[in-house]
């Protein structure tokens, strides 16, 4: 017998007890489960088809896996070493690749791998026997793993820690295809909080992560580009293999057009002028803004395109910024031409120039709405004095428009829809509110969209939150958000379960948690 429980469906019947054995390595021991109203494990992202049947096995002693032929090194390499991570060393795991079994597979035990139904990429099945994965894919079959180790329980034994298993049979794929995360590394980012960030977003099944060097990461193409202490390539480089080794696929970015400063306005700074004032030329004379019509300029950009390519590896996009360029075409050269079609030149030669190099450029979407002509917490910022909104009918369509708007908390998004009516392809972009991340993930599944999380300068506040921005992104009637396990402080208790396996804090209060203090003092 088993139970059925759509992730819609709060109320739980009570689970029948049961015990058994897995191929030598289950130890016979106490029931796992009685009388229950939440299913008997948390899951992050929670599958779109859960059965959970009416038993549970203990795993302990040395267990093998068996995984199929052709599976890449490294990808035994992050089973193994998740592993250990999620048993505490207790349980030891020999990762054997094996002929037997089919490619995007894995056995443990003697259970054979489910059959895929049509709509899934993985499908997952632990019961008496063992438990066994088939998946479409590499990628897929991370994720089945990510959600095998999310069953683990720890117990004790008479012979030590141990991990419990309840018997279940899923069926998973995502609802959105690009599942993204956004990451600034400012002066005062850690690379500990990256690291955090990055592994957390590819165990909860992320596709994507945008890293934006905000002055923050040493470039040959000019030193004024990066602060002194700025982060070398040989340090960022350890974060990119972090990423790519779970799975994750690196969009390098740098604003191409605003935000040349790579400092937040309100402090101030100006990473290259605060250096070597005589590159002011490069500039709009504010310094906000790249210089478009400046040769120099537009030959700088490309290098450090090409130089962060290079860096971040292979991968598809490239994302260019440009967002909130208010002081574009001010100087006296620029001024004196079509500000609107500077503008659009330059979104479409460096896209061009981009795809040459065999990435798609994504773009902010801000510039291409009309300010006045959206509902209010819509971010638009095409105005008569500067109306780049002109543009939208300019720019090549191969441009992924990024459509961030982070005041818009319910209803529908009808920005996505202008820009898919003009045949590009859009990512929605929420920041750090639940209502707000909900609100633009249905409006992604609805049209069809990608959904890009940004974090910028909140990372200590999002990083919490990714659990919710994978179950909008993953889940396909968004209904496991209604499940307990979102409630917020237990969705801050995963969170902070699955970092102290992922990057364990080794004893250290500095490495635990995701702020630098438990308590912040009062002002005066």
């Amino acid at each position: 017998m088993k139970t059925t429980y759509p992730i819609s469906v709060t109320s739980r019947r009570e689970f029948i007890r049961s015990s058994s054995a897995l191929a030598g390595c289950l130890l016979l021991g106490r029931p796992a489960w009685g009388a229950a109203d939440v299913p008997p494990r948390t899951i992050h992202p929670y599958p779109n088809k859960v059965v959970w049947g009416v038993g549970s096995q203990k795993i302990s002693r040395r267990l093998r896996l068996a995984v199929g032929g052709g599976t890449a090194q490294g990808e035994l390499a992050m089973l193994q070493e998740t592993w250990r991570q999620f048993t505490a060393g207790a349980v030891k795991l020999d990762v054997v690749p094996d002929a037997a079994v089919g490619a995007h597979q894995f056995v443990l035990g003697t259970t054979p791998p489910p059959e895929l139904e049509a709509k899934s990429t993985y499908a997952l099945r632990s019961d008496a026997r063992g438990a066994a994965v088939a998946a479409v894919d590499a990628a897929s079959l991370r994720h089945a793993w990510f959600t095998f180790l999310q069953l683990l329980q720890a117990d004790d034994t008479a012979d030590g820690l141990s991990f419990v298993v309840p018997q279940v049979e899923i069926q998973d794929w995502p609802a959105l295809k690009f599942r993204g995360l956004h990451l600034c590394i400012f002066h005062e980012t850690t690379p500990l909080m990256i690291e955090k960030a990055l592994r957390l977003a590819a165990f909860l099944k992320f596709s994507h992560v945008v890293l934006e060097f905000w002055g923050m990461l040493r470039l040959d193409a000019m030193k004024e580009l990066a602060w002194p202490d700025a982060w070398g390539k040989a340090d960022a480089h350890k974060l990119i293999d972090v990423a790519r080794g779970m799975g994750l696929e690196i969009i390098p970015m740098f604003n191409c057009w605003g935000h040349a400063s790579a400092s937040r306005i309100k402090n101030g700074r100006h990473v290259v002028l605060d250096q070597n004032p005589q590159l002011a030329p490069l500039f709009e004379p504010d310094g906000w803004t790249w210089c478009l019509t400046n040769p120099h300029t537009q030959a700088l950009l490309r290098k450090i395109c090409d130089e962060l390519i290079g860096f971040a590896g292979p991968g598809q996009y490239f994302h260019i910024g440009c967002d909130e360029a208010y002081s574009h075409a001010t100087c006296d050269r620029c001024r004196q031409g079509d500000r609107v079609k500077l503008f659009a030149d330059h979104v479409n030669v460096m896209a061009e120039y981009l795809e040459q190099r065999g990435r798609r450029a994504i773009m902010w979407g801000d510039p291409l709405l009309e300010r006045g002509k959206w509902p209010a917490g819509f971010e638009a910022n095409g105005t008569p004095d500067l109306p780049t909104h002109l543009a939208l009918d300019r720019i090549s369509t191969k441009i992924v428009i990024a459509d961030w708007h982070y005041g818009v908390t319910k209803g529908e998004v009808p920005t996505l829809a202008l820009f898919r009516a003009k045949g590009f392809e859009t990512l929605a972009c929420p920041w750090n509110s639940l209502g707000n991340i909900r609100t633009l993930a249905k409006a992604a599944a609805a049209s069809q969209s990608g959904l890009l999380m940004t974090t910028w300068h909140h990372l200590a506040q999002s990083i919490p939150e990714l659990p919710y921005v994978a179950a909008c992104a993953w889940s396909q009637d968004q209904a496991a958000l209604n499940l307990r396990q979102m409630e917020g402080s237990l969705s801050r208790a995963a969170t902070a379960t699955l970092l102290r396996k992922l990057v364990p804090a080794e004893g250290r209060f500095e490495r635990a948690g995701w702020t630098p203090f438990e308590q912040p003092l009062e002002p005066d």
